[in-house]
């Protein structure tokens, strides 16, 4: 069957976006050559599969709203402390351990209402367009899906509940919780910061990988591009929302096709479901 497909056998669904044709279909073949049973998606979470909105809805942003007005000012100046530090890039692994860290110190300090946190979030964080179809599609293919975000896991888990999506596997920091669901505490041994958030250490992602050779990893940011391992068996999608500030989106779009192999800019999933389609029938 291989030998039957070439770049004139495959149609690029519309809506994904990309620089060179005959990459991306050579690619793309491989990729429909293994087929399902050697594919795996590994998906970040705030803003790929929750829709961008203006006002926040990002979890941390939200648990920093939801703590006293002393606990606020703590934790807005780790935030800013450790995040201009990101922004200069020069962000260590020690340094983000220590972000995470204190920012869940502050958090168990104040023995945050994690109900209301998750209340706030599904006001805000709604469903982007096409999450549903795309996860519905890998469960009838029996493709793994991987969630990976440097947020908080049970509150991925309340909104998957809420919005009736089944990962095979949410990577996030987990929460110790007591009886009112406030947070006593963190899983150390879970933390996913901006700087482990990738394939590469966690062991229930290796024991997938060995057993499946082809990867599509989709995220909104270009530090996503580092959550898989590999090049011609990772096929790599960015999520480009409007942008903000002076950035153009054309600017924007090429910066990313320098690392991604294909960019969504409709604001749905629908064209991953449609790339996905066509590899594994």
């Amino acid at each position: 069957m291989s030998s039957l497909l070439n770049d004139d056998t495959f149609t690029i669904p519309t809506g994904i976006i990309y620089a060179e044709h005959s990459v991306i279909t050579h690619k793309l073949l491989d990729f429909r050559r293994v087929g399902a049973d050697q594919l795996q998606l590994i998906l970040d979470f705030d803003r790929t599969l929750t829709e961008k909105h203006k006002q926040d809805s990002v979890s941390w942003q939200l648990m920093r709203n939801h703590l006293p007005p002393d606990g606020q000012i703590e934790a807005q100046k780790v935030f800013d402390h450790y995040r201009a530090i990101e922004l200069a890039e020069k962000l260590t692994v020690e340094d983000a351990v220590a972000w995470w860290s204190a920012s869940m110190s502050i958090i168990t300090k104040y023995q945050l209402d994690l109900t209301a946190v998750e209340q706030d979030f599904l006001a805000r964080s709604t469903l982007r367009p096409g999450t549903k179809e795309l996860f519905t599609l890998c469960a009838a293919h029996n493709i793994p899906t991987i969630i990976m975000s440097a947020g908080i896991k049970d509150v991925i888990d309340i909104w998957c509940k809420t919005y009736d999506i089944h990962p095979t596997i949410i990577l996030s920091t987990s929460l110790r919780l007591d009886a009112d669901n406030h947070v006593i505490g963190w899983d150390e041994s879970s933390m996913v910061h901006t700087l482990n958030k990738k394939e590469i250490g966690h062991p229930e992602l290796s024991k997938i990988r060995s057993e499946r050779s082809h990867t599509i990893l989709i995220g909104d940011s270009i530090h996503d591009f580092d959550m898989a391992e590999g090049t011609d068996d990772v096929f790599r999608i960015r999520i480009i929302d409007a942008p903000e500030g002076e950035e153009d989106s054309k600017d924007v779009r090429a910066k990313s096709l320098q690392l991604f192999d294909a960019v969504i800019e409709d604001g749905t999933l629908y064209p991953l479901t449609a790339l996905i389609e066509s590899i594994v029938t």
